[in-house]
């Protein structure tokens, strides 16, 4: 009873932190009510961003399983909480920067999130919960995504009123994030100790034990179970696409709303509603995996591939399209392929892992993946200075680049095995 009493906690403070209007009309706010211009927000404020993530994110992973993830849980609410302050009150240009800062900080902490979860319920739970809490983080969006559209499309309201109701939502959010019940780290130093096959006499040490004790027993193990994790194949396989793939999601969701405003402003009517409909589609995607009885381990290369593939063809479509629903259909495809495709790889990478560094793992993973997009950025926006429809179709390239790694991976794979079942035949 007490797991899914934890479980209907964290899925609620997760909907509840990404119940955020402002964010379908985030663009249009600062580019039409502050005046901001689309080279400004390109390279001045959005970057701010990306590198805000990376800096972040090393404490974030590093800290999450030291001080048992409630703590990063506070501090990835409070600055959502700070982001929308500044939506409201904030005009200038260092403003923006300064939310996007916070905003680099609230997506760093997040891996909190899913690491909690994994260490308040038992292994067998894993592909439930991972389920359960992507689904929470989607009904959020859809929710306040479908409120935007409602609100603005039939002029019931203006941008500010947006920001004003996440604020309000994201204060909430500071209060479920305070009441999630904390993970003892007593527990944590039991489990680590059983992971060891540590003697009979288990219950005493712990007893007698204390926080430095888990500390020290954390950090002479860190090296150690780093090596074990990327030594494992599979973890390295996923661990791969994971970092690769988010990068270039991170790109597409950054910058999206820049495309849709090539377009005339007077077509740019329902972002609100292609916003939404990215989670209502999502919601039952990430809960079909939950039922999938397939061995991704095997067959994950083939889904990779023909899912990159499939983005490559979505992200180049709209980055030559003069057509806004065109655009939206596209976004809309290739956020669903990615939700599926992430949460199979982020469950299957917990059922892998022995240990229970769940944090380390998911952040150094995502440190991966914003070392190469603030390198993408770097060249692309910083150096060349591409416009946006450009930067699409070098997206699109990446993407059809990952379809060939993970399509050559899979034909490594078969060919060993094909050999292997022949000369085993022979024999």
């Amino acid at each position: 009873m007490e797991k899914w009493k934890v479980m209907f906690l964290i899925c609620l403070y997760g909907a509840v932190k990404e119940f955020r209007p402002t964010e379908p009309y985030m663009y249009e706010y600062q580019h039409n009510v502050l005046n901001m211009t689309e080279h400004t927000l390109n390279s001045k404020v959005y970057p701010i961003w990306t590198y805000s993530y990376l800096v972040a994110l090393i404490p974030s992973f590093l800290l999450t399983d030291v001080l048992l993830y409630k703590p990063i849980l506070i501090v990835e609410a409070l600055s959502y909480f700070s982001c929308w302050c500044i939506f409201v009150f904030g005009t200038s240009v260092w403003s923006m920067q300064l939310l996007e800062m916070f905003y680099g900080w609230a997506t760093a902490t997040e891996i909190a999130y899913f690491s909690y979860i994994y260490v308040k319920v038992p292994k067998e739970e894993y592909k439930s919960a991972t389920a359960f809490t992507r689904a929470a983080l989607l009904v959020g969006r859809f929710l306040s995504y479908a409120l935007a559209q409602i609100l603005i499309g039939l002029s019931l309201a203006d941008y500010m009123t947006l920001n004003i109701i996440s604020l309000v939502a994201m204060t909430l959010a500071v209060i479920l994030a305070a009441v999630l019940p904390q993970v003892s780290w007593r527990n944590a130093y039991q489990k680590k100790l059983e992971d060891n096959n540590s003697p009979d006499d288990l219950e005493s040490l712990v007893n007698e034990a204390s926080y430095k004790d888990y500390l020290k027993l954390f950090f002479m193990e860190l090296h150690q179970n780093l090596y074990e994790i990327y030594r494992n194949p599979m973890i390295l396989k996923w661990s791969i696409w994971s970092a690769l793939s988010s990068c270039i999601f991170y790109q597409i969701v950054n910058y999206t709303q820049t495309l849709w405003g090539t377009l005339p402003e007077s077509q740019n009517k329902y972002n609100g509603i292609t916003e939404a409909l990215v989670p209502l589609m999502g919601i039952p995607a990430d809960l079909i995996t939950r039922q999938l009885n397939v061995n991704w381990n095997r067959w994950g290369d083939v889904l990779l591939s023909v899912g990159s593939l499939i983005q490559a063809g979505l992200l180049f479509w709209a980055s030559q399209s003069n057509q806004i629903i065109i655009m939206y259909i596209c976004y809309i495809i290739y956020r669903v392929i990615y939700q599926l495709s992430t949460t199979i790889a982020q469950s299957t990478l917990a059922l892998s892992l022995d240990s229970r560094l769940f944090g380390l793992l998911f952040g150094i993973n995502t440190f991966v993946a914003l070392a190469l997009q603030s390198i993408l950025t770097a060249i692309v926006i910083d150096a060349e200075k591409l416009a946006i429809r450009a930067q699409f179709v070098v997206y699109s390239g990446y993407h059809l680049l990952v379809a060939i790694l993970f399509a050559i991976i899979f034909a490594v794979w078969a060919s060993r095995s094909f050999l292997k079942s022949r000369a085993q035949s022979n024999a």
